[in-house]
């Protein structure tokens, strides 16, 4: 049995990096997963798009830009570890806020490790929303 601390660790060993324009309220991100094992599912790879949104943020090669994370720093992390917690857990609500793109997964070898990529599109409008909602993030709206 894993300890949920190498869980934890191994759910955030990822890269993420801007894939395109996404449809209205979306961002159309390229996540890759280093595993140890070549079965990263789409719940994982959501995730981890879904965790870099929020935390890490991600440069868009083709725009030349930097997408800030929506949670505004990794500090809101922290702050709110439970909620978190709870939120990236395998029944958590993390995965519901993306999609993988059909037919953009790959899988590469790289020493002892895979490397698990796929374009995935997160639905940042309702990801906030639901954060907003839940207390974790403030609204843009009440800094008025």
């Amino acid at each position: 049995m894993v300890s949920a601390k190498k869980a934890e660790d191994a759910a955030l060993n990822y890269e993420i990096i801007g894939a395109g324009t996404g449809t209205q309220g979306t961002y159309l991100v390229e996540v890759s997963v280093l595993s140890k094992k070549k079965d990263v599912s789409d719940a994982q790879l959501v995730s981890a798009a879904v965790h870099g949104v929020l935390f890490r943020g991600f440069s868009n090669p083709a725009a030349r830009g930097f997408k800030k994370p929506l949670a505004g720093s990794a500090s809101n992390e922290a702050q709110h570890v439970d909620f978190y917690k709870d939120f990236f857990s395998d029944n958590g609500m993390a995965k519901n806020f993306g999609n993988v793109v059909k037919g953009t997964r790959s899988i590469t070898k790289a020493a002892k490790e895979y490397k698990v990529s796929a374009k995935v599109s997160v639905e940042k409008e309702s990801l906030i929303k639901y954060l907003e909602d839940a207390g974790v993030v403030r609204s843009l709206n009440a800094a008025f």
